[in-house]
């Protein structure tokens, strides 16, 4: 049995997906990292901060909705969700935290990471990619990480899309056809010491990703000790 099919959380599915589809239609060049934040890792993948050390750094930032999208584990939510649950009643407002999740996956035949945030943790659509590693055969093919997180009722995002070996153009307009819901356009390509997106590239994948009616993700895709930085 996995370990995830009896941790007892409200179910992602009762969560207003509207919601989180509206705040990231709010999301400009100058939302990350600041104020929305959804992309980062924790020590449960390849990140150097730990879970608790993450959500008290988003609430030193004033932060007001982020995702850890640990390579293929959702254990920081996990962890983060109970610590929230405890500490609720002292505090009259945290962070929102969201779902979040990134899987490798075969875009076109070129090797890409999308990023799931907002889904249901205990869906069994997952299984296949909280593991600790890469599916195979089939499962790492983005029609199926697509559908997998979409039947999870979350949204998928073709990540960082100027760092692979094809063309973002022509990854966008391939995830357009797969039904990504979204595409992380802003984002600090130079890997800066404070977090900026890359202007031109990042208006290009902007204009990209409106030509084909994507939504704009941000994240600092934050694995050293800030979140202000990569």
């Amino acid at each position: 049995m996995n370990q995830y099919q009896n941790f007892d959380l409200v179910s992602m599915s009762n969560i207003d997906s509207i919601t989180l589809v509206n705040i990231i239609k709010s999301i400009t060049k100058e939302s990350c990292p600041y104020s929305i934040n959804f992309h980062m890792h924790s020590k449960y993948s390849d990140g150097s901060l730990t879970a608790k050390e993450i959500y008290n750094q988003a609430i030193e930032l004033n932060i007001d909705h982020y995702a850890i999208t640990d390579h293929h584990s959702v254990e920081a939510y996990i962890e983060l969700s109970q610590f929230n649950e405890s500490i609720s009643k002292e505090r009259t407002s945290i962070p929102k935290l969201w779902t979040g999740i990134e899987i490798t996956c075969l875009l076109k035949g070129c090797l890409v990471h999308v990023l799931g945030l907002g889904f249901d943790p205990k869906s069994k659509y997952l299984l296949p990619y909280i593991e600790h590693k890469s599916a195979i055969g089939k499962q790492l093919l983005a029609s199926s990480v697509v559908n997998s997180i979409h039947n999870a009722n979350g949204i998928a995002v073709l990540a960082h899309p100027a760092r692979y070996k094809l063309p973002f153009d022509i990854l966008i307009n391939e995830a357009s056809k797969l039904n990504f819901d979204a595409v992380e356009t802003w984002y600090n390509y130079e890997r800066a010491h404070n977090w900026i997106p890359s202007e031109f590239v990042c208006d290009k994948i902007f204009d990209c990703a409106n030509s084909y009616s994507l939504l704009s993700t941000c994240g600092t895709d934050s694995h050293g000790l800030s979140l202000l930085r990569r």
